[in-house]
């Protein structure tokens, strides 16, 4: 009975450049590619920082000996072009999934016969995984996320939630307080093997744009604010004006993480009077660029290797919170800087700033000392940015083979091994 009304949804979607025209019939399980001959293994990654996570993970499957064809499925659009940009050339086929209907799940599963099935983090659309689980198709839950408030509320429904998180053969917790939180629920198969983020590969840029930018900025001091969001913009805009008194010469860079609030962010800057140039309208910073908002998708790798000091936004008083990756910017030699609120990166937060390779602020006036404590001591702005990369680094070579031996027992119920 629904079907009519999810139609009618989609449609709206792809009116407000939600969805992708002529491939709106994806979310209805209609294919638009062909299945090639061999091992087919399904990722699904909802969103921008779960489709990145895989990568690495993809990459390691590529080796195996079987050289399985990589599916990949993603619900949202900027996901998509991310994946489009980052996954391998050859081998991995980008999808998205289809609505959460029995029959365009039935449709998808019947073209594509997955081998095996990877899920990432915490989004469980019963249908999907009922197919799933009713074929006996090999599946493992990675990275999955289980905050304390989720946890409580699934304890109503505990029946339901373990049924649903049956259909996986192996749960792997992304850090040990989402690993109490599965146990807590009696989901006795999880365990905790380590992060995907933490092994994410250093984040790509166009060498052009690079010298580009290099180019134009000149010997200018620079202020990275990384993926923000709503009201952190606020924040950027008023550091700016105060640190301007002790660096006159000052370019602050934002790059939000939803480029559709450009509109928004623009008017901040200019309520304040600040000279702003904007990336998706084609301007480069001038020598009297206060703000410069690089709008646009895919080129944080280019801007954390331009700016040697960046704060890592959705950690201080946004929603959802909860801080975003700083092994990014670590891997890219930067001084970092984050909000208090890293609830989803409690590891990181834990074992960074002890060890001074994240400086932690909680409020503008401490984010603004922090920035000139780094911008006028160079010793302690690449001691810190060292420190980083050094745990980076260390997590990025532990990581992988710790999860692919995690996961040697689906891969041998699958055959890839």
């Amino acid at each position: 009975m629904l079907a009519p009304l999810l139609k009618i949804w989609a449609y709206k979607r792809l009116k407000q450049n939600k969805e992708v025209a002529g491939r709106i019939k994806e979310r209805f399980g209609q294919a638009s590619l062909t299945r090639p001959v061999g091992k087919l293994v399904w990722f699904h990654a909802a969103s921008n920082g779960e489709a990145l996570s895989t990568l690495p993970l993809i990459h390691a499957m590529q080796e195996l000996p079987s050289s399985p064809i990589i599916l990949i499925t993603t619900m949202t659009t900027t996901a998509a072009n991310i994946i489009k940009q980052r996954m391998p050339a050859e081998g991995c086929i980008h999808q998205f999934i289809p609505y959460d209907h029995p029959s365009w799940v039935e449709k998808f599963i019947n073209h594509w016969q997955p081998d095996i099935v990877f899920w990432t983090e915490s989004e469980l659309w019963p249908n999907h995984l009922q197919a799933i689980r009713n074929r006996q198709i090999p599946a493992a839950l990675v990275n999955a996320r289980l905050s304390k408030t989720s946890a409580s509320r699934w304890k109503f429904f505990q029946s339901f939630f373990n049924q649903i998180i049956s259909t996986f053969d192996m749960v792997l917790a992304q850090s040990p307080k989402d690993l109490s939180h599965f146990h807590e629920l009696g989901i006795d198969a999880a365990q905790f093997s380590g992060n995907l983020k933490d092994i994410a590969l250093p984040l790509p840029y166009d060498s052009i744009a690079f010298d580009d930018m290099r180019l134009c900025i000149g010997g200018r001091p620079i202020m990275l604010f990384a993926s923000t969001h709503k009201g952190e913009e606020d924040i950027a805009v008023q550091c700016h004006i105060k640190l301007k008194q002790a660096i006159p010469n000052l370019l602050t860079i934002i790059v939000p993480r939803h480029p559709n609030r450009s509109e928004e962010i623009m008017n901040i800057a200019q309520q304040q009077s600040l000279n702003i140039a904007v990336r998706s309208l084609k301007m480069s910073p001038r020598t009297d660029t206060d703000i410069y908002l690089a709008d646009t998708l895919g080129e944080l790798g280019l801007f954390y290797r331009l700016c040697p000091i960046v704060f890592v936004g959705n950690s201080m008083n946004t929603k959802p919170g909860g801080g975003h990756n700083l092994l990014e910017p670590a891997l890219l030699n930067c001084a970092i800087i984050s909000g208090d609120d890293l609830h989803n990166f409690s590891i990181m937060r834990d074992e960074m700033p002890p060890i001074d390779a994240c400086k932690i602020v909680t409020d503008q006036e401490s984010l603004v000392h922090a920035i000139l404590a780094f911008s006028q001591d160079n010793e302690r702005q690449k001691r810190y940015a060292e420190n980083a990369y050094a745990y980076a680094s260390g997590k990025q070579a532990r990581g992988i083979d710790q999860i692919m031996s995690a996961c040697n027992f689906v891969f041998q119920k699958a055959g890839l091994v």
